[in-house]
């Protein structure tokens, strides 16, 4: 799955202090230019509030925001660090710290930001998705699309909120409750395509797993079976867990005698029952399950 990238800086926030009109007039200045999109320009304008206000936390987080935009990391963090000595309740500050600390890859050190902010403000949709990303980083999934409801619960329009939870669905191998997500987000923001194009390729994945093996293979090739369940998407999370672990698999859709519907997920194709056996081993060790052998294409 292809990361979505979505961090949302806090906006500046006015320092709420009454400067002199000098300080004041270079903290409005530097305020325009970072709305501009003049961001080198922005910096040297806080810089030189910083020169006449080393006190000012305000300047050292909107600077840091600066940086940031120029992809200026460990320059932004410094920023946010002397804000956090200088004012350590300041709004806003631990997003932006989280959102450095993501972008240098170091995931631990952004969800203790995020933790913090979520603690001064627990009605900050931003930090909680945010805070997704980093533990989805971490291949926590579960804790990350519990962010992702907390976040839906805030705000629930929250069009790439409710995508990146579709994303995690798919990884979990929940492919309905998936779909129906990608769908909610479809309705939040038909104009958009990304909800689209990720629901047209996981209904295309379902149906191309779904597809019956081919009767024509021989008759006494054998494959080993993981699971067989009357539930389609318990068939299609263990088809995941198998792919994840570097199998390949399939799903056989078979009926029984009582008109049942069954999802058999099958795993390789092997001429003769000793080299199933081997495979057997092999997939009972990664994933501490016992696989049934079974012929290609039958019970």
């Amino acid at each position: 799955m292809k990361k979505i990238i979505f961090l949302i800086f806090m906006s500046l926030i006015f320092y709420t202090i009454v400067f002199a009109e000098t300080q004041r007039e270079l903290f409005d200045k530097g305020v325009l230019l970072f709305k501009q999109g003049q961001h080198q320009q922005a910096i040297d304008t806080f810089s030189k509030l910083i020169e006449i206000a080393p006190d000012n936390a305000d300047a050292y987080k909107n600077r840091g925001v600066s940086y940031m935009k120029q992809e200026k990391f460990d320059l932004a963090i410094q920023d946010f660090e002397k804000a956090k000595k200088l004012f350590p309740e300041l709004k806003g500050l631990y997003s932006n710290l989280g959102v450095a600390w993501y972008y240098k890859k170091e995931y631990e050190k952004a969800i203790e930001s995020y933790e913090i902010e979520i603690e001064m403000a627990p009605e900050n949709h931003v930090a909680y998705f945010n805070r997704a990303l980093c533990l989805a980083e971490l291949d926590q999934n579960k804790q990350a699309l519990d962010d992702l409801s907390k976040t839906l619960s805030l705000k629930p329009d929250f069009y790439w909120a409710i995508c990146y939870k579709a994303d995690l669905l798919v990884l979990e191998g929940e492919n309905i409750r998936a779909i129906e997500t990608y769908e909610e987000a479809i309705k939040q923001d038909p104009n958009s395509s990304y909800a689209t194009e990720k629901l047209v390729q996981l209904k295309q994945k379902i149906k191309k797993k779904d597809k019956p093996e081919s009767t024509k293979e021989p008759s006494n090739s054998y494959a080993l079976q993981a699971g067989a369940f009357l539930n389609q998407a318990n068939a299609h999370k263990m088809n995941t867990q198998l792919i994840n672990k570097g199998f390949d698999s399939r799903i056989l859709i078979l009926k029984d005698s009582r008109d049942r519907t069954w999802y058999l997920v099958r795993s390789g194709n092997y001429t003769n029952r000793d080299g199933a056996q081997k495979a057997c081993l092999s997939l009972k060790n990664k994933l501490g399950i016992n696989p049934l052998i079974r012929p290609v294409s039958a019970w």
